[in-house]
């Protein structure tokens, strides 16, 4: 057991093996409470969030402007969440091989937010916007989002799941200001006016936070709690026994081999291209049939915040049924919300239909996204928890098209019915997919703790293992303790 008085600086090992930096104190590190982290990591996401949920808000306008055709308009989104799903890894990349500081990857997303916005703002060509907005901004967004959700990540290791989602709930919410903007104030004649505010304003937030954020050192744990209880006692940690730790450290390549990294990665897809598919068909069917301003608002800032409450609410809930359970039920909600939309636009896009199942479909979509992070750390371990999750969430690029050419489809044929039905099929595949999907790992496993009495875990109370009974701690031999996977 580790002292909480002890200040030497050491690494200590868990009932599962996992190691943990002890000994300093987040104020020493920083200077400051680690909340700060938290919050830069949080603001910053928080600047980005108008790319995606923005964008659609802004597109009527966009497309009047410029003369584009709804694939034109479709094309620079898709190629954006194509660009920022790729920049994803590559922020874990450059996360990885920063010592401290992480001005270098926030810096250069930050730059490239800018270039994006003030291209889209005074050029209204297909392919300078694909470059310059799509491509440079899809980009350097996508490495400002991992390198705050590996922030976050490493700061908060006992309490990830609340945390990510804090953070990746910015990612949701954070557009409603510019999406009231674009709905009501953006029209062609102040355009250049207010993206290249916009362009200011997401600049100086990201470098600003990047200038301030930090990593902690490599496998760090916070001193006021004691890790190798932590990892056993559900009094101190609530999410056990529904979500076991990792029975090993599995890199990318074991994670592969796996097969539930993979399984992952598809669920992302289908998870985006509903995601994506909301979006898409709301900025699009407001072009083309001409929906009322206060309509489009309405949805859109609808389907994002409930994106970022719904993540909220998963991150408790997984605590006590579990990540992969919550993670079916979130896209069981999406999926049904599909065909909720359906009906919205068979009744001709009646504002109330569309508003409410715009916020199932943005709770049930958004929620995957934070489950994932937490729920890839607790199958392959902590060490890798950054490139695993750099993986999975590459498929975004995949099921973002998909999903932009199913909104495609369903604007340019407003009597379609399949497009919908498509979207809603994906997350009922999704949330069954989720049913197949098992821990990697042995059930049994016995590890080495020296001075261990027999019958004893890590000197806590007979009855606080796991909510196990008293009693069935037995019949340990001298010097190991045995963990069970049921």
């Amino acid at each position: 057991m580790t002292d909480p008085h002890d200040t030497t600086v050491r690494e200590v090992r868990d009932f599962y093996g996992r190691r943990y930096r002890v000994g300093e104190s987040d104020r020493l590190l920083l200077g400051r409470s680690r909340s700060w982290m938290a919050w830069t990591a949080w603001a910053a996401m928080l600047a980005i969030s108008l790319f995606q949920y923005g964008f659609g808000a802004a597109l009527p306008t966009l497309m009047t402007a410029n003369g584009w055709s709804v694939w034109q308009a479709f094309a620079v989104l898709g190629l954006w969440v194509v660009a920022q799903a790729a920049g994803s890894p590559m922020g874990g990349w450059l996360y990885r091989r920063q010592r401290e500081r992480l001005a270098v990857p926030m810096l250069a997303g930050a730059a490239c937010c800018l270039t994006a916005l003030v291209t889209l703002a005074h050029t209204g060509d297909p392919v300078a916007v694909l470059l310059g907005y799509s491509v440079v901004g899809g980009l350097g967004a996508g490495v400002v989002y991992m390198t705050c959700i590996a922030t976050v990540t490493e700061w908060f290791p006992e309490r990830l799941a609340s945390r990510v989602a804090m953070v990746g709930a910015a990612f949701g919410y954070g557009a409603i200001p510019f999406v009231v903007v674009a709905g009501f104030v953006l029209d062609p004649s102040n355009r250049a006016a207010v993206l290249d505010g916009a362009a200011l304003v997401v600049f100086a937030v990201v470098a600003a936070c990047g200038l301030l954020m930090r990593k902690p050192p490599r496998h760090w744990w916070p001193e006021q709690i004691d890790p190798q209880r932590w990892a056993l006692d559900r009094r101190l940690n609530r999410s056990i026994p529904n979500n076991r730790p990792a029975a090993r450290p599995y890199p990318p390549r074991a994670a592969m081999r796996s097969g539930m990294l993979p399984m992952m990665f598809v669920v992302v897809v289908l998870t985006a291209a509903m995601a994506l598919f909301d979006i898409a068909y709301l900025a699009g069917t407001a072009y083309t049939r001409g929906l009322a301003s206060w309509t489009l608002v309405a949805a859109i800032v609808a389907l994002a915040a409930a994106n970022g409450i719904g993540r909220a609410v998963t991150s408790s809930l997984a605590d006590r049924i579990g990540r992969r359970g919550t993670l079916g039920l979130s896209l069981l909600a999406g999926g049904v919300a599909q065909f909720g939309l359906l009906a919205a636009a068979s009744n001709d896009n009646h504002p109330a239909a569309l508003v409410c199942f715009a916020a199932l479909a943005g709770a049930g979509a958004g929620a995957g996204y934070s489950l994932l992070v937490s729920l890839v750390r607790d199958w392959f371990g902590d060490d890798a928890t950054v490139s695993n999750y750099g993986i999975v969430y590459s498929g975004k690029a995949v099921g973002g098209v998909a999903g932009i050419v199913l909104a495609g489809l369903a604007v340019t044929n407003p009597d379609s019915v399949l497009p919908f039905l498509v979207a809603g099929c994906l997350g009922l595949l999704g949330a069954a997919l989720t049913r197949w999907m098992r821990q990697p790992g042995p059930a049994w496993v016995s590890l080495p703790a020296p001075g261990l009495k027999e019958g004893t875990v890590a000197g806590l109370t007979e009855g606080t293992v796991a909510g196990l009974t008293e009693g069935t701690v037995t019949g340990l031999k001298e010097g190991t303790v045995a963990r069970w996977d049921g």
